[in-house]
């Protein structure tokens, strides 16, 4: 599908130095949907001002969204990849998690550095490159953030461009003000 590397994502990466485990990241890759399709799918709201923000970038092969909080994931994420594949990354201090799921079903999930406890119905459809990413050593790799992004647009083909991800975004919201 594609081959996207680390060096794709670094810019991300480096967008976030000083990570120093209070914040977090959410991005969740969806295929051949449109940003207000997603948000119509997990019930968020354009422009309202609602208890858990999510931007949506709209992306040549798709959308990225990007959760203000990831314990939405859990519950979304099934509506979400409905018809579709969707792939999220998500780290904050106690997670370093990634999830795929194609046409509602999680095919696989795994910690970035526990990849031998990973679960799902098919566990390895993403192996190859997960291997090839770096991503498969339970010891992890020095920098698994760019690698789990590249991961992700493997599973999806969505590719999120730095310029995608600094022009304007359809923003709204989920949950009650």
């Amino acid at each position: 599908m594609s081959g996207a590397t680390a060096a794709d994502y670094a810019w991300l990466a480096d967008e976030r130095t000083g990570y120093d485990g209070e914040a977090g990241l959410c991005l969740t890759f969806v295929r051949g949907l449109p940003p207000d399709e997603a948000f119509r799918r997990i019930g968020a709201a354009p422009g309202a001002a609602g208890e858990f923000r999510i931007a949506a970038y709209a992306v040549q092969s798709g959308t990225v969204l990007e959760y203000g909080w990831a314990g939405m994931l859990r519950e979304q994420s099934v509506p979400l990849s409905v018809g579709t594949v969707v792939a999220t990354v998500f780290v904050d201090i106690n997670h370093d998690d990634f999830f795929y799921l194609v046409d509602g079903r999680r095919i696989s999930s795994f910690s970035w550095y526990a990849y031998s406890l990973r679960h799902g119905l098919d566990p390895d459809p993403l192996l190859a490159d997960v291997h090839e990413l770096g991503l498969d050593l339970d010891d992890g790799t020095e920098e698994p953030l760019p690698s789990a992004l590249a991961l992700a647009e493997r599973a999806t083909g969505v590719r999120l461009h730095r310029a995608d991800y600094i022009r304007p975004s359809l923003i709204g919201s989920v949950g009650q003000a």
